[in-house]
């Protein structure tokens, strides 16, 4: 996965828009919840030459915004390795874009099992897609965050994901430290590394590749191998850090934005910033 790798990566938010109303998603704490960026706009954005990957994502459904796959289209005839997270409700009636647009990896957000009756068919057909096609990709990932309430369902989900065919099964870190929802917690460190330890077990035995969440630690990896840009082309250190804008991608490069004075003092201060200072994810 393109997040593994050194190299620089671009997160871009497509929109704000979401056809869920998930209970750990921060987005009910945002403003511009209707916006969308534009295929213009994101062209302004991949001006800047450091980036290999690129990540579409954010705090909307990817799929929703109508030149999502001409994005996709644009950064990989550029040479740009691209990457979409969905929740994975429309994806059956974009495969065929999937395959054309060029998309290298496509990640599923699946952290609770009431969501398979309309999921799992689509995904299963893209798929069976896929390999009908003899293509390598997208690589297709089922990627869980991790909290107390689906601690224990987390075994089937990994047994779901072998059985359906997916490349590979992330696990990460319920990030709350907004206090989005109170009802929502993460599990504790005990529980964690009996988590770690069962879901290594699985899924070696399914032979199932496992990514789990490496150990936290300040300056954190986020912020070294990776930026993010909003909706509005904000110009963040973090997917989680929104309203942290350090610039704008839309109106300056973004190379010059990561040399800045107020960019380089946040990374010398995230040990006590009021969220980084808190973070395990």
């Amino acid at each position: 996965m393109f997040w593994q790798k050194p190299d620089l990566t671009l997160q871009v938010e497509p929109t704000r828009r979401c056809n869920l109303n998930c209970a750990i998603c921060m987005r009910k704490n945002l403003e511009n919840l209707d916006s969308f960026l534009s295929l213009e706009n994101f062209k302004k954005i991949l001006q800047f030459k450091n980036f290999r990957f690129v990540g579409l994502h954010g705090w909307g459904e990817p799929l929703l915004n109508p030149e999502i796959f001409r994005m996709i289209e644009y950064a990989e005839s550029k040479g740009v390795y691209t990457n979409l997270t969905s929740n994975g409700v429309l994806i059956g009636e974009n495969i065929e874009k999937v395959f054309k647009s060029g998309l290298r990896e496509i990640a599923f957000g699946i952290y609770n099992r009431k969501f398979f009756p309309v999921i799992l068919p689509q995904i299963k057909d893209l798929i069976k897609e896929r390999n009908e096609r003899r293509g390598e990709f997208p690589q297709i990932y089922m990627d869980i965050a991790i909290y107390k309430d689906n601690l224990k369902q987390i075994p089937d989900l990994i047994k779901v994901a072998c059985e359906l065919g997916f490349d590979a099964v992330i696990l990460h870190r319920l990030f709350n430290v907004h206090k989005i929802d109170s009802t929502v917690e993460y599990i504790s460190r005990e529980e964690e590394k009996e988590l770690f330890s069962g879901a290594k077990e699985l899924a070696g035995k399914k032979k199932l590749k496992l990514y789990l969440p490496r150990r936290h630690s300040l300056p954190c990896n986020v912020v070294k191998r990776s930026i993010f840009v909003t909706v509005t082309g904000e110009v963040t250190p973090c997917c989680f850090l929104p309203r942290d804008c350090m610039g704008n991608a839309l109106k300056e490069n973004i190379k010059e934005i990561r040399r800045s004075r107020k960019y380089t003092n946040f990374i010398k201060t995230m040990k006590s910033h009021s969220v980084c200072s808190k973070c395990r994810w």
